[in-house]
């Protein structure tokens, strides 16, 4: 029999360091993410949402096998293992190394644990879909009356913890190509589910909120380093400098060239991309404060006109000569106070210390 749940602390740990153990001699390094959202990882177990994402890998899938696991034939998670060019044999010898784990640490009779053949990421991008039939299956489960509830929380946190998961792999892969694809198939996903949960959490379109990423980092370089356009197009993720070009303009009015000679004079810029904690009805000072604040930044702002004017930020003060601090949403310069205007459907914000008129 399976072990009961007020052991499941020590059931976990026991396996999150057998897995450790079997990294470390297999040289495949291993760990367990299951369905209630729990990380085994590094010889830990995290179960706490900021810290499953804070620790749960990122890297690029390619290289990806991954074991499913079941508990008395209902699917309960998946052991994740990276390593390219491990042969078919080691894989076999990974699963029995890793089934006598799972059998150990669940003193489990015959058959209530089962590690399942290897798969390789692309048959698990409809990982979320496994996961919604779980949650059905639950809620019409005639054993409990609660579980209705307790399932669309489940689903909804899923939801959370996913598109965390895709916003990392965006920012931690900026510099190449991005398709909503290649990033669904990256955090397991289909690109579908993906696609409307990136919606339905953070306001935006997939694409845009990319674009404007992509197109925020170059506006950063252009102003901070003298790199060719064509260079800056490849280290942001652009095969061709023209479509780079094209989309460049899309967003800000200008040509990169153009934009690089007209705000020459920034000293110091500050980008903030939307993640999970924006709501659509923040300012652009909301966000700021928040940002500036959670990433120990001093900042100073005055009331103009009833409104709240930040004047400083860091080291940068406004002066006399007409320096100062100006924002910009999705690389536009909106010309009402910061506490005016919303977030609702934007993706980035950016702080430029510059002359009091840019353009």
């Amino acid at each position: 029999m399976i072990t009961p749940n007020n052991t499941k602390t020590t059931i976990y740990k026991s396996i999150s360091e057998g897995i450790n153990e079997f990294s470390k001699v297999s040289q495949i390094n291993g760990y367990y993410f299951d369905l209630d959202n729990r990380l085994l990882i590094d010889g830990n177990v995290y179960t706490k949402t900021e810290d499953v994402l804070k620790n749960l890998p990122t890297s690029n899938t390619n290289s990806f096998f991954i074991f499913p696991v079941t508990l008395k034939n209902s699917l309960s998670g998946f052991i994740i293992c990276e390593g390219s060019g491990i042969t078919p044999e080691r894989i076999k010898l990974a699963r029995t190394f890793l089934e006598n784990i799972f059998n150990n640490a669940f003193k489990a009779a015959p058959n209530d644990v089962s590690i399942l053949n290897a798969v390789r990421a692309d048959d698990l991008a409809n990982v979320t879909v496994l996961r919604k039939l779980v949650g059905i299956a639950e809620m019409i489960h005639p054993e409990s009356g609660s579980l209705v509830t307790n399932s669309t929380t489940h689903l909804n946190n899923d939801s959370q913890v996913n598109i965390q998961r895709a916003l990392s792999f965006i920012k931690s892969n900026i510099n190449q190509p991005l398709s909503l694809e290649s990033v669904a198939k990256s955090v397991f996903l289909s690109p579908s589910y993906l696609s409307k949960a990136f919606k339905q959490k953070l306001g935006v379109n997939f694409i845009n909120y990319v674009n404007s990423l992509k197109i925020a980092l170059a506006c950063e370089k252009l102003i901070t380093t003298n790199a060719k356009i064509s260079a800056i197009a490849s280290q942001i993720g652009y095969s061709q400098t023209s479509y780079f070009t094209k989309i460049f303009k899309s967003y800000t009015g200008e040509t990169p060239l153009l934009y690089r000679k007209t705000n020459a004079s920034i000293d110091k810029i500050y980008t903030i991309s939307r993640d999970l904690s924006w709501n659509s009805s923040d300012s652009v000072y909301d966000v700021s404060k928040r940002f500036f604040n959670r990433h120990n930044i001093p900042y100073y702002f005055h009331s103009v006109n009833g409104y709240p004017y930040i004047s400083r930020i860091g080291d940068y003060t406004d002066s006399d000569d007409e320096r100062g601090w100006i924002y910009t949403v999705d690389c536009n310069q909106p010309m009402a106070p910061a506490a005016e205007i919303t977030v609702n459907k934007k993706s980035v914000i950016q702080w430029t210390y510059a002359a009091s008129y840019i353009r």
